[in-house]
């Protein structure tokens, strides 16, 4: 056995003598509908993050990590079990998991293994907030990120000979969903900004040439999700602003969390992820909110700090592709000592944390449901191809290198029809690994 194989299971030492290692205290720290340029720490001036630029700094970031659905409900779902949402029948946030599944899920992995599982905040698996039985998890609080930290205290200091899984879920920057549609925000309204406070508009805010006709047809369908039919450029840019105040809002809460952990000796050798269920438009393609299949929704922060000593300090990995739903629940069950089904699709990042690699999967592939509006994607190194099931433009192939910003749909382009085969037939076969039927009804032309 080599080193890293029997650190994973927990022994290191000698060949004549081994040493069971400790299972260290797990924090999962998620944040919902972040897009992974809303962070100081790479570079993004319109926004300040102390918080998360001190885990980035102590640990690894991730800069291509995607869900595997850019919505709430189907996301968590899909992270806590480590399957995709259409192996898990769950394609919105109007429905839960099976019962058998969740019987799977990283609460009862965690709690079987030796762990207090703690959950505290939003849950949104279908509920918004967890139950207080059937999840693995003792419930903390519900959501509410003003008082989460605060109730998180007590058990901090609790002790236990018992290693800890706590989950500290916040709701923002969701917020900016209410403040999209005037609304007033649950946690405290913003100031109005005056328009030279505002972020300049980024480079891909114009719908591109072949554009998914179904995506523009979804958003005139649904104005109270996407009430930016009428705005200016500058209602877009004080949107910018309000998006970046309120990770900043959510920045000062995680900050918080880190000072109770480590005043209580639970930071240093604690492994802290740190992740968001899903992106947002952030005006790219005049988009807001989540659901579809861009770059900015699908793209996450994603930051893995080890326990001290374990793993890589101030790196980022510039090109593992990263599904966090499926391989953030091999990387807990890894650390913790789980061993998990081999018939998951995910991969822990422990190995990436833990040395200068820089590659996990070759592809990673994503889904989307609105209404009846179904999408799939398939994300390489170099190229991005998209499917939505209807309408004009429902094919999109980007290429990654030349156009990070997804403005050249490649998808009309004559000489690019052999590559635009070999991703048809590459989530096809994806398709034959989760069995969504509507997918194999899409792209079963091309199994050949």
């Amino acid at each position: 056995m080599n080193k890293h194989i029997l650190t994973t299971i927990g022994l290191v030492g000698t060949a004549s003598s081994f040493v069971f290692a400790k299972q260290p205290d797990i924090i999962l720290i998620m944040t919902d509908q972040q897009t992974a340029s809303a962070m100081s720490c790479v570079g993004n001036t319109n926004v300040q993050t102390p918080a998360m630029d001190e885990l980035a700094k102590d640990g690894v970031l991730f800069n291509r990590a995607y869900v595997s659905f850019p919505l709430s409900g189907p996301s968590r779902a899909s992270l806590f079990t480590g399957k995709t949402p259409s192996e898990l029948g769950v394609e919105g946030n109007e429905k839960g998991i099976r019962k058998e599944d969740m019987q799977q899920n990283l609460g009862f992995q965690l709690l079987n293994a030796g762990y207090n599982c703690l959950y505290a905040g939003k849950w949104h698996v279908h509920e918004t907030n967890i139950p207080t039985e059937g999840t693995g998890f003792r419930k903390v609080c519900n959501m509410n990120d003003p008082v989460l930290v605060e109730q998180c205290i007590p058990y901090l200091k609790e002790k236990s000979e018992k290693p800890m899984f706590l989950v500290a879920s916040f709701l923002n920057p969701h917020e900016i969903c209410e403040y999209a549609r005037r609304e007033s925000l649950p946690y405290g309204n913003l100031r109005e900004p005056h328009i030279d406070d505002c972020p300049n508009l980024p480079y891909n805010y114009p719908e591109p040439a072949y554009y998914p006709e179904a995506l523009l047809l979804h958003k005139e369908a649904t104005p109270k999700v996407y009430p930016t039919r009428r705005y200016t450029d500058d209602d877009w840019r004080k949107y910018l602003y309000a998006y970046y105040r309120l990770v900043e809002r959510v920045d000062k809460e995680v900050g918080k969390l880190i000072t109770e952990l480590k005043k209580n000796g639970k930071y240093d050798n604690s492994l802290i992820i740190f992740v968001s269920d899903h992106g947002d438009g952030v005006a790219a393609h005049h988009w807001n909110q989540k659901s579809s299949l861009q770059d900015e929704v699908l793209r996450v922060p994603f930051i893995v700090k080890a326990p001290k000593g374990q793993g890589l300090l101030n790196v980022k990995k510039e090109k593992a592709l990263v599904n966090i739903n499926l391989d953030i629940f091999q990387t807990i069950c890894d650390y913790a000592g789980v061993k998990t089904d081999s018939k998951l699709n995910g991969k822990s990042v422990r190995p990436l944390v833990e040395t200068n690699a820089d590659k996990l999967h070759e592809r990673v592939f994503a889904e989307t449901r609105m209404d009846d509006l179904r999408g799939w994607c398939v994300i390489e190194e170099d190229y991005k191809y998209v499917l939505y099931r209807y309408h004009e433009n429902r094919e999109q192939l980007f290429d990654l290198k030349k156009d990070p910003w997804e403005m050249q749909n490649l998808a009309k382009d004559r000489s690019k029809e052999e590559l635009l085969n070999k991703y048809r037939k590459t989530l096809y076969g994806w398709n034959k690994v989760i069995k969504e039927k509507m997918f194999e009804k899409q792209l079963k032309q091309y199994d050949n």
